[in-house]
């Protein structure tokens, strides 16, 4: 590509190698003798991105680039404020924040400012701070605009004074502050300014579609000089909206450099025209968008996979078999297959059916379903409640909402019930024999005690939903959740897909219902155990989000359901928020390079309980030449779209009436039995369980210990009954 003096705007559709061309056209400035290296300022939005980059502009022109700034606007803004932020009185020596240390400072903060910290959580307080500062709004100018005013504003503004005086006085900055204070930098110091600005002769900005307020100000702050900036992005991949990005930086460009070249890279290497045209049918119906259109010379394609099921599991289901199939018949890879969904919570059905038909998975960007904080914590308390002798789950939420129940206690505690033989639930009942207990979290402990014995009792005549519903409130578990951001909102997304899976015993008599739903779950947990190494090779996992950037011959996107994708908050944001879903769905879509497959449920656990789901209206936007709409065998027989008016009563009422839907394989094994494994030899079974995925057996071998098995996968041989 020629390389022009002036700004260049390069709109990069999916998969169009826009890497290439970013490392190409530093290479090009560099070996035309437009820039040296040290004249040069490379923005990323990933370190990882950052070290690729300067590996290929290294390798092309052979030789070494010192001087050269190339990274993130963090790690940018990093280098500014160390080497020039005293100017604005940032101390060089100044620490970073992380979210855990932000989150300690914010606490001392409202304490200092004698704001509740119950009615004001530091994570709710945090988040209206942090969207404060990617407008560049300091504790001043937010206690001055509209969101600064009435009684809430003015409460997060004092909060934010006190923060402000906490990071000074510990001399720290938040990420946030790394963009706010280097803007602050550039704008209040001339000589500064203009420095960075002769240095910077040219400047180059990737996926510049995602950059927020602060970001778009300082990098046009510090091109202002010579103009020679160059930003690549995809208006149509914008889908961090919710964390400040703003998709009007990549089309106002522009506007903002009316002599800027446009130039669209819109042939796509990675997809076939099938999965291209899909993502065009989608992604058209945005009104503020730079026209453009994917082609490819792969032309044609397998057609779209439309599937309907009847709820989540069915979907799990769906996508296991396929994949058993495309790996079994057709030649894929475990790892050429990616199972995209909108929520974090969704990844539990396909954990579940992974993991009982023995399939390896890689769960990227998050923490497995049953390992995951909130839903450890959940657990923890239903089995102190089966178990008041089980001592991990004891000291896991003893604490856990804040009890005024400290380590130092909870260690006293530990070394009564050692001392007396007792758990340490037991010994709370002999706190007069314990030292190193204060009296007042001596009284927090009897309370804990008395709440467990009381829900204890409960659980001996309350269904498990019921139980559950009944645990969150009286611990107050909800409330420690939902505490009004993101991350709490994600969190408690996940104690409701806990409580959905709860739901499948509410007919099994108590207690009975809660000792299946925890056996159920541990044997999950230790089958995950067993081969921690296989989710490096296995179907990846990963939320739509994460996703960007990345690229598999197979594609299953689950959940294409009003409420879901489009999600329930962009709904109630109106064409703004149903835009970014549809930008979502986009990004999904586009990470396929050979086959596509769009799942869909007529009944979804959602917020704790089911409730019958209409098909997503991006799915109404493909075209029928492009879509196959196949069904598995038992699945619901449906006539016409999945979007037709009453085709989610007439699923709920095919999936009611068909006979058996689903086939129960008769129970082969018991306890007692001695089988035999060609890998681990003669054994004994300990425990047989039925489950949705067929026969689960516990086996206890002479040589290799205890072990669990999927019957359908391990192939035993019965020695003797």
């Amino acid at each position: 590509m020629e390389a022009p003096d002036g700004p260049l705007l390069i709109f990069a559709g999916a998969g169009s190698g826009k890497t290439r061309v970013l490392t190409h056209r530093i290479a090009h400035l560099i070996a035309i003798g437009r820039a040296r290296p040290p004249e040069i300022l490379a923005v990323t939005f990933t370190n990882k991105a950052a070290r690729e980059m300067r590996t290929r502009v290294e390798a092309l022109l052979g030789g070494d680039l010192a001087g050269m700034w190339m990274g993130t606007f963090h790690s940018i803004g990093v280098r500014l404020l160390r080497r020039d932020g005293e100017a604005i009185g940032v101390e060089r020596g100044f620490v970073i924040y992380d979210e855990a240390d932000r989150v300690a400072a914010l606490k001392r903060s409202l304490a200092a400012a004698g704001i509740d910290d119950k009615r004001y959580p530091p994570q709710q307080v945090g988040h209206a701070i942090s969207a404060a500062k990617n407008e560049l709004l300091d504790a001043a100018a937010y206690a001055a605009s509209p969101d600064g005013s009435g009684f809430v504003g003015a409460t997060v503004a004092r909060a934010y004074t006190a923060y402000e005086r906490e990071l000074r006085s510990n001399n720290a900055l938040d990420f946030d502050d790394l963009l706010l204070r280097t803007v602050r930098l550039l704008e209040d110091v001339p000589p500064v300014r203009e420095h960075y600005q002769e240095r910077f002769r040219h400047i180059l900005v990737d996926e510049y579609q995602d950059t927020n307020r602060a970001q778009y100000v300082m990098v046009s702050l510090l091109a202002a000089r010579h103009h020679n900036l160059t930003v690549v992005g995809d208006d149509d991949q914008a889908v961090f909206g919710w964390r400040g990005a703003d998709v009007r930086n990549i089309l106002s460009f522009e506007r903002d450099y009316p002599d800027a070249l446009r130039v669209v890279l819109d042939q796509n290497y990675r997809s076939t025209q099938v999965v291209l045209d899909a993502a065009h049918a989608v992604i058209r119906h945005n009104s503020e968008r730079a026209e453009k259109r994917l082609w490819t010379d792969r032309s044609g394609g397998e057609q779209v996979r439309v599937i309907s099921v009847y709820d989540e599991q069915e979907e799990a289901l769906a996508v296991c078999a396929e994949i058993d199939s495309l790996v079994g018949r057709e030649g894929f890879s475990l790892s050429d297959c990616a199972v995209l969904y909108r929520t974090n919570a969704q990844s539990r059905a396909f954990e579940d059916s992974m993991l009982r038909r023995g399939i390896p998975y890689r769960l990227v960007g998050g923490v497995r379903f049953y390992e995951r904080r909130e839903v450890k914590d959940v657990l923890a308390y239903l089995r102190l409640l089966a178990n008041p002798r089980d001592a991990v789950s004891f000291t896991r939420i003893v604490n856990v909402p804040r009890r005024k129940i400290g380590d130092q206690t909870v260690a006293a505690v530990e070394r009564l019930a050692r001392r007396l033989q007792v758990s340490p639930f037991e010994a709370v009942a002999r706190l007069d024999d314990a030292e190193g207990v204060a009296s007042a979290a001596a009284r927090s402990l009897e309370t804990f005690r008395g709440l467990i014995d009381e829900l204890g009792a409960e659980s001996q005549r309350r269904r498990l939903p019921e139980l559950v519903e009944l645990v969150l409130e009286r611990t107050g578990y909800r409330s420690h959740l939902t505490d009004g951001t993101p991350e709490g909102e994600e969190r408690w997304a996940n104690v409701q897909e806990l409580l959905g899976l709860a739901g499948e015993y509410a007919e099994v008599d108590p207690p009975e219902g809660l000792q299946q739903f925890l056996e159920n779950v541990a044997l999950v947990a230790d089958t995950d155990a067993l081969d921690r190494d296989a989710g490096r090779t296995g179907v990846t996992l990963i939320t739509l989000h994460q996703v960007k950037g990345l690229e598999f011959p197979v594609v299953f996107i689950a959940g294409m359901e009003e409420g879901l994708l489009p999600h329930v908050r962009a709904l109630e944001q109106g064409e703004v928020g149903v835009a970014e879903e549809r930008r979502l769905a986009y990004v999904g879509i586009t990470r396929a390079q050979q086959r596509l497959y769009l799942l869909h449920a007529f009944r979804r656990h959602l917020f704790g309980a089911a409730h019958a789901a209409t098909a997503s209206r991006f799915l109404g936007d493909l075209p029928e030449g492009i879509v196959d709409h196949p069904r598995r065998a038992g699945a619901p027989e449906l006539t016409g779209s999945p979007r037709a008016p009453g085709a989610v009563r007439q699923a709920l009422h095919a999936h009611a009436v068909r006979p058996n839907p689903v086939e129960v394989a008769p129970q082969r094994f018991a306890e007692g039995m001695r089988v035999r494994h060609a890998r681990y030899g003669d054994g004994s079974i300990l425990k047989s369980t039925m489950t949705r995925a067929g026969e689960e057996v516990v086996i206890r071998f002479d040589t290799a210990g205890m072990k669990i098995f999927a019957v359908a996968d391990a192939r035993l041989e019965v020695l003797s009954r």
